[in-house]
């Protein structure tokens, strides 16, 4: 008994130690009114990997939740509203002629948070880092397949050689924070760390360390807690003009079920959207809850994305064209927003959000969603095509499987999707036996990147300004071999269409432009095969109520004032904390 109570407390020595810094501590009070608390934006009950805050991690973890707008920054950040490039900690870039070559000047005195600086030389080494870890950690597929070189002929310059013409490159990858994000990491902590396995978490030390306003203080299950730092470069580099007004952020986790009434108690600040009528019912008793319009149902914005029912194209019988057409004929939209959303929220047949940019392409494109007829209920033209395929409909008003076998389809569902019920039963009008499968964020995403799906309900985040950056998603380059993880997280269909491929490679070369015919004329075919061949189907704009609570803060961007998107899991939400002001 002596031995096993022995090893049970050197276990515990080792445990305390592996933790260590991470570990709950006493921390000075901060009053509430100078405390902003976020919920994050994914689902978690408790906080996931407390001990890892690596920003290649994982798309759901800390850089996507809180790391963006606490420790880290970009070197550019955009206004999706207009398109326009934010220079921070880099001041400018230009291309070659031909596109393969891009120069990076950097702000000068930019300070990482333990005292040392920010050169050229981190930029280079975190680019090299990754193509060399290429594909096990995110981002690195993305930089091995683009990037050729990369070097730095002094302390402020980056020169960058891509492997192919890359007129998006900067924007994309550089001044744009969605799921895969470019985040320069330390070279002088990092230089001796397998970036597969590094947590690059230790208190002690001030890490994790990144140039932004605030550091990490506390860490464990149940929260993340930062605070202001004393002094931050861009104050100084008069990039920002004061240093940000909240003196701590937590990050507490919050389940879906919880999240309306967390704000209504004024328990939390910023967080995930809510459904309409949760946040109507929530603004009712707290009215100090917004969101990006002043008035609803349409209370949200715009944010790239769209809602998609996604096929697995390598599994039957979403690998056969003419099944997925018999599918997006029995849907019908105006139903589907008008009960999953409370038209709060527009249908849509083409997977491409309506900013600015972007509408200047669909304008010219009515000629071909008119012929593809995407958005039209037809009970009839499913049953032709199911029939011609060998489906049989039973006497139970079910179809059979050419076979015979009976024809059930799982749908699975991201927490708190509204689509799937509805969905569903549209379905099973039409004889398709369906059933919805809601899951957990974790859950879920590892279903759809394995390739362990018949179909999927799904966010399609992808064109902020340039149809190419949705359709691409479903180049053939992406589809993995079936049951392995794909490498990019938005592409999930597993599609692959030689010509539809060589359209693609066309687009990537070419500098996007809605008043270039050329290219119009690309984007149209392309735009023409997707909604005949319908890897997947487009069901709704995403239009998001993201929520801000101005209870304590005021300054959150709306439809008056612009200045940068809404949506608290892109990079560019750091622009929202350094605008907050206290409540008079």
């Amino acid at each position: 008994m002596k031995l096993r109570n022995l090893t049970y407390s050197i276990i515990g020595v080792f445990a305390h130690l592996a933790l260590g810094s991470a570990l709950a501590q006493s921390l000075p009070e901060v009053p509430r009114d100078r405390t902003l608390i976020s919920q994050g934006w994914d689902f978690y009950n408790q906080v996931p990997s407390p001990t890892n805050f690596s920003p290649y991690s994982g798309v759901l973890l800390h850089q996507r939740n809180n790391l963006h707008y606490t420790v880290n920054e970009m070197l550019f950040y955009t206004n999706h509203n207009d398109n326009k490039i934010i220079p921070w900690q880099a001041n400018s870039f230009e291309y070659n002629k031909d596109f393969t070559e891009i120069t990076i000047k950097l702000h000068d005195n930019v300070m990482w948070s333990d005292g040392q600086p920010f050169t050229s030389e981190d930029v280079v080494f975190t680019l090299a880092m990754l193509r060399a870890a290429a594909p096990d950690i995110i981002m690195s597929g993305a930089i091995k397949e683009w990037v050729a070189s990369e070097s730095a002929p002094d302390k402020l310059t980056v020169k960058i050689k891509l492997n192919k013409p890359g007129p998006r490159w900067v924007s994309d990858f550089l001044a744009t924070g969605q799921a895969g994000r470019f985040v320069v990491v330390p070279k002088h902590i990092w230089k001796d760390q397998n970036p597969r396995t590094f947590g690059f978490l230790d208190l002690a030390k001030g890490w994790p360390v990144g140039t932004g306003p605030y550091k990490l203080v506390k860490a464990d299950s149940g929260s993340l807690v930062f605070d202001r730092r004393a002094a931050w470069w861009a104050v100084g580099a008069k990039v920002a003009p004061a240093m940000p007004v909240p003196e701590r952020i937590i990050y507490r986790p919050s389940s879906v079920e919880a999240l309306a009434q967390l704000f209504t108690n004024n328990e939390i600040d910023v967080g995930r959207n809510l459904s309409v009528g949760n946040f109507e019912a929530a603004k009712a008793r707290n009215p100090r809850l917004q969101s990006w319009n002043a008035s609803g149902p349409v209370w949200g914005s715009p944010n790239g994305c769209t809602f998609r029912l996604v096929f697995n194209n390598q599994k039957a019988p979403f690998n056969v064209t003419e099944v997925r057409q018999a599918v997006n004929s029995a849907i019908n939209r105006d139903q589907l927003v008008s009960l999953a959303f409370e038209g709060s929220m527009p249908k849509a047949s083409a997977p491409f959000s309506s900013y600015g940019t972007l509408k200047a392409y669909t304008a010219q494109m009515q000629d071909v969603m008119i012929a593809a007829a995407v958005d039209k209920l037809d009970i009839r033209k499913t049953e032709a095509l199911l029939t011609g395929k060998g489906y049989k409909k039973g006497a139970d008003g079910k179809w059979a499987q050419p076979g015979g076998q009976p024809w059930s389809l799982t749908i699975l569902t991201p927490p708190g999707d509204a689509l799937g019920p509805v969905l569903a039963r549209q379905l099973q009008a039409a004889g398709i036996d369906t059933i919805f499968r809601n899951m957990q964020d974790a859950a879920y995403w590892d279903a759809v990147s394995t390739g362990n799906f018949e179909a999927a309900i799904s966010f399609h985040c992808g064109s902020l300004y340039d149809p190419w950056q949705t359709l691409e998603h479903m180049h053939g380059k992406y589809v993995a071999a079936s049951g392995q993880k794909q490498s990019n997280i938005r592409a999930l269909t597993r599609y692959n269409n030689p010509a539809f491929n060589t359209l693609l490679d066309k687009m990537e070369a070419s500098r996007p432009s809605p008043q270039d015919a050329e290219y119009m004329k690309l984007v149209k075919e392309a735009t023409r095969i997707i909604l005949t061949d319908m890897p997947q189907v487009t069901l709704a704009e995403e239009v998001q109520v993201v929520v801000f609570n101005s209870n304590y803060w005021t300054g959150y961007p709306n439809a008056q004032d612009p200045y940068i998107a809404a949506p608290l899991p892109w990079e560019g939400f750091n622009q929202v904390v350094n605008r907050l002001k206290q409540r008079k």
